[in-house]
């Protein structure tokens, strides 16, 4: 392989990793937002912003584990590493083929 495609294939890779970490973090927050403000505020009774013995309930407990439950977020930076570098080199692969087929064509 030659030079410019390692570091091609480096650059590419290194820009889908922080894309793919971006994405995951918007769709936690997203998530989060909407689990806050769709579960979480209809058990909230009395509007205070906080959940006393009386609004406690099954659903509530529920929806509060779903909203503390990180694991995926985060471990995505490590998951995110060998699937940036999978789809790094399927993009540089497809770059170097058109490449190489522009070039055939042109002469």
């Amino acid at each position: 392989m030659k030079k410019s495609t390692i570091i091609r294939f480096l650059a590419i890779s290194t820009v889908l990793y922080f894309v793919l970490n971006i994405i995951v973090y918007y769709r936690w927050e997203y998530r989060n937002n909407k689990i806050e403000k769709e579960l979480l505020q209809k058990y909230d009774t009395n509007g205070d912003g906080l959940f006393s013995i009386e609004e406690s309930n099954p659903e509530l407990n529920e929806s509060q584990r779903e909203l503390s439950s990180d694991t995926a977020r985060g471990l995505a930076p490590f998951t995110l590493i060998p699937i940036s570098l999978i789809l790094g080199l399927i993009v540089t692969l497809i770059y170097n083929f058109l490449a190489k087929s522009k070039k055939t064509l042109m002469y």
